[in-house]
Parts: C-alpha cells; structure tokens; sequence
C-alpha cells in the first residue's frame, strides 16, 4: 500500500465546466445568446428583445437625430436618458452573464471558469461605466459654465463674471432667428490685476446656414455709447470692470452693460455672452489635439511674453501648422511684430474661432471628452441658459463657415486714431460705419450674401 502524501490530504479543485464560460461569454456579447446555446429558448427570448429592442431604438435615434448628436450633448436631460438606459442595460447585461454560468455550475474561486466568468462581468462594467462617467461629466460642466453656474468667476482672483444677469430678447432659434454672441478673451496673464476684456468679438449666427458673420471690435474704441445713451469716456476693454465696481451708476452690471453697449454701438441686439480666459484657451486646444491653421504672412514678434510672463519671442514663416495649444495661444496674442497690431491679431482670433469649430465637429472627439470638458469647465462662462444651450450648439454646428463673413473695425473706414489724447492712444468711433455693417452682417437676412460688403 502506498504512504499516504500532504498532497493526497490536500482538498481537489472541483472539475470545471468549460461550457460555463463559453455560455457567459455568449451572453456577454449579446444578452440571450448564452441562455440560446443552453436550449433555454423561452428564458433567451426574454432576455434577448428588451436589449434588441433599444438596439434598434438607438440606431433609429441616431439616424433621426443625424446632425444634431453634437447638440444634444448639450442637453442636461438627453445625458440623463443616457446615462438611465447605460445602467439598465449593465444590469441586465450582468444577469444575462451571470444565469448563463449558472445553468452548468455554481461560482467557485477555484474553478477556472468562475474565473473567466468574473472577467467578463468586470469588462462589462468597464464598458457602461465610461460612457456614464463621460455624462456625468459633461453634465457637470454644463452645470458649471451655464447661466447660474458655478464658473461664474472664471479665475478666482479675476471675481468679474460672478452674477451674470438673466439674457433678455431671447431669440427664436428653431423659428430660423438669428443668434448673436458677444465673446470677450480675458488675459489673466502674470502680473496683470484687473480683468480687461482685450479681446471683443460679436459671432452671429445665422440659423438657415447662409449669412453668419463675426466682427472684431477693437479694445481701444472710446466714447462708445452707454446703455443710456451716454459715451463711455475710457477705453471700451475696461468697461466691464468699470461697471462691476458701480453697480449704483449700472444696474445692469459689468456684463449685461458691455453687451448693451456693443449691441447700441452696432444697432442689433446682443443676445448671449461667453467670457473666454486666454490661459485656460490653450488647455482646451491641447485637449482636441491641435488645430490646423494657415499663416499667411510672416509673423516676427521678438517682444512677446509667453503665458508664464517671460520673453519668448514669436515668429512664423507663411505655410500651413497644425498649432498645439502654446502655439495657438501665442497666434491670438502676438501683436508688436512688424506689421502687426491689434487688428490682424483680432483677425487670427476669428480665423483659429473657425479652425476650432472646425475640428470640434470633426466627430473625433471620444478620446479627448474628459480633457475638453475639464478645460471648458475651467475657461468659460456664459450667461446662456442651460435648457438654451443644445439649440446654441445646433446652431454653431449648423451654420455654414464657408459663406461666414468676417470683419475687423479699424481705422479709417470705422474710427479714427488719436494717438495723443489725455486717455493715451484711442480710437473715436464713427457710429454711422459702425451701424451700417452691424445692419448689413448682423440684422435678419434682407439681402442675399452674394450683396453683402
């Protein structure tokens, strides 16, 4: 008789059903396939329409929605849909799993296939947590960037955006009305204590496709007319902070005053405001991998300070780039190099506003989601509301940039220069030339674009 082994009294794994894992995996693929393989016909039926039918539902959805998907991620409730259905369907995905292993053997740590089995229970977890992190964070800087957010201070030691007032003369985007935007660029460079709105642009949309327009105005314009009528004798880019301080001489506060203002310098109504920190830019365009950008003459700017606020320096030969986010940064901010100044830098910020349109309706954005959102989150403010923003992003996503006319107010044509005044280098508007574009690319469609200056 042979001696008895520690190896003989040690307890036998128990045999492992390969056919377990095969049937898990079946139904980790599709729900109900598992529980067919079995000969469970009724069982796989019931687990296989429900997830057939939102299948089909999706795909119907999709090819409905066709353009629109990129809207309607900027719907609160569309994302909670979402995120509602990815958590139905992990759970019955996971019962689906589960039962079909079950029909061969019970789980055992020391099979094998319990093993293979947990596996794909984990994968699938992966594969409907992402998506709803995705969501959830979309869902959090919508909450933060929307009116009533909590971006409303876009950098905590630049406190100006806080309180954005309610917009007024909503538009009617799904009746085919214009929309137009005011966006200002805040340079919160190093050193710098006060939140002047250097960049100030007017982007409107048409919602038919056919005339939007953006018109750069310059940051030096002075004596541009107050909400009540009277010139603001200082330099338009310190108008916001001006009428933040006082909010007795401005109850429309710094924002709802710069807006009326532009809107009455331009003689059409200005709908929304969006408050970009040039610094926070960059992330944004690093997030989705870079633009495309054509320079078109030599930009030489030996004086430039970098976003850090030391001297770097700027040049680019004519050619095509594609700029990552220092880059691109540098492209909207240089403005001392021969031959440059405060216009054609306002012309780069309207050409890289298209470039990144461009590329964030590309439909490549899964992969750079988490960072975009993050980035957006810590570089804008709006005073659009939150149940407004999918039909805003409809019509940014609509409209056709190929027909997009654009203009920088300069002198002589809309201003005169006066580089001596008490005030330092101004700018004196003529508010007839002014009105008159603003009436021509801004007001509802009267004339075909083809007419157009």
């Amino acid at each position: 008789m042979r001696p008895t082994s520690a190896t003989d009294l040690e307890p036998r794994s128990p045999e492992a059903n390969p056919r377990a894992s095969l049937a898990a995996f079946l139904s980790f693929l599709f729900p109900g396939l598992g529980q067919a393989y079995n000969g469970d016909s009724w069982l796989a039926w019931i687990l296989a329409t429900p997830a057939f039918l939102l299948v089909v539902g999706v795909a119907l959805a999709l090819a409905t929605v066709g353009s629109s998907l990129l809207a309607r991620l900027f719907d609160i409730r569309f994302l909670l849909g979402l995120i509602a259905l990815d958590l139905a369907l992990l759970g019955w995905r996971l019962v689906a799993v589960v039962q079909a292993h079950g029909h061969y053997e019970s789980a055992n740590r020391r099979r094998w296939t319990t093993w293979v089995t947990g596996l794909l229970v984990v994968a699938t977890l992966g594969m409907h947590a992402l998506p709803a992190w995705y969501a959830a964070k979309a869902i959090d800087t919508l909450d933060a960037v929307a009116l009533g957010g909590s971006a409303g201070s876009i950098d905590d030691s630049l406190p100006v955006f806080s309180g954005l007032p309610e917009p007024s003369g909503q538009p009617d985007v799904a009746a085919g009305e214009r929309v137009n935007v005011l966006l200002v660029g805040v340079d919160s460079a190093p050193g710098r204590v006060t939140a002047l709105t250097d960049t100030m642009l007017v982007v409107s949309l048409d919602t038919l496709g056919t005339r939007s327009a953006m018109i750069s105005i310059p940051r030096d314009l002075y004596g541009a007319p107050l909400p009540n009528g009277l010139p603001f004798n200082n330099k338009l880019n310190a108008l916001m902070t001006y009428a933040d301080a006082r909010p007795d001489e401005f109850p429309l506060g710094g924002v709802g005053t710069l807006k009326a203002t532009i809107g009455r310098l331009l003689g059409v109504p200005i709908h929304y405001f969006a408050a970009i920190n040039l610094l926070g830019f960059k992330q944004a365009v690093d997030a989705i991998g870079g633009v495309d950008i054509t320079v078109t003459r030599a930009i030489n700017d030996p004086t430039y300070y970098d976003e850090y606020g030391k001297p770097a320096g700027f040049y680019l030969q004519p050619g095509t780039y594609h700029m990552d986010g220092h880059t691109a940064l540098a492209f909207v901010r240089s403005r001392k190099g021969v031959g440059d100044s405060d216009f054609t830098r306002a012309d780069r910020q309207q050409q890289l506003l298209t470039a990144l349109r461009e590329q964030l309706t590309a439909g490549n954005l899964l992969l750079s989601l988490p960072a975009l959102l993050d980035a957006v989150k810590n570089t804008i403010a709006t005073d659009v509301p939150g149940d407004r923003m999918p039909e805003l992003a409809q019509a940014v996503q609509d409209a056709d940039m190929s027909l997009l006319k654009r203009i920088v107010l300069q002198p002589p044509d809309y201003m005169t220069a006066d580089p001596y005044s008490s005030a330092g280098y101004i700018l004196v508007p003529n508010l007839a030339a002014i009105r008159a574009i603003g009436a021509a690319l801004l007001a509802e469609p009267t004339t075909p674009p083809e007419a157009l200056p």
